[in-house]
């Protein structure tokens, strides 16, 4: 009997080169996009505000791992949107994706050990006992994790006392 799997979903990841001096390049431009809690919120963004020039920064200061993923799934991207998240103690961000089509990346800027990783949704459940599977990629402070758009994430609370926090972006994938 062979077992294999029906579908997959892939994703990758990378280390971030030079992450020291990027990150402060990084801390400095988010300097001018300040975060902040709206409405149900539980977690501090800049998502809701304006971020003129923050995609063009991004693309400049990542060029090198944009170009990796470029050459990785033989397609060019295109970089829609950007944004920070950053995570106070008990802050957590609920079940979410970013929309059907498309990749979603995830920048770990600040992750203190003690802070939750993003776990992802299968997005069936499993067939013996029909629960919901999701599964946290380990993951370290430097590192980028892609997928594709559509997969539900979340960030369970965070329950350190020191800050986590993410840049987030979503790519088109250019055809």
């Amino acid at each position: 009997m062979i077992e294999s799997p029906l579908f997959s979903i892939p994703y990758y990841t990378m280390d971030i080169s030079n992450f020291k001096e990027k990150k402060k390049k990084l801390n400095k431009l988010l300097k001018s996009y300040p975060e902040k809690k709206h409405g149900v919120q539980s977690f501090f963004t800049n998502r809701q505000s304006n971020r003129d020039g923050l995609v063009n920064n991004f693309i400049e200061l990542l060029s090198e791992e944009l170009n990796m993923l470029t050459q990785k799934i033989k397609a060019g991207i295109s970089v829609m949107d950007v944004w920070s998240i950053t995570y106070a103690k008990n802050d957590y961000h609920s079940p979410h994706n970013h929309g059907s089509t498309g990749l979603a990346g995830i920048l770990y800027l600040d992750l203190p050990k003690d802070s939750p990783v993003t776990s992802y949704i299968q997005p069936w459940q499993d067939y013996v006992n029909d629960t919901t599977i999701f599964t946290p990629l380990p993951v370290s402070e430097g590192e980028i994790v892609i997928v594709p758009q559509s997969v539900l994430h979340f960030s369970s609370p965070n329950k350190s006392t020191k800050k986590k926090r993410i840049i987030s972006w979503d790519m088109n994938i250019l055809t």
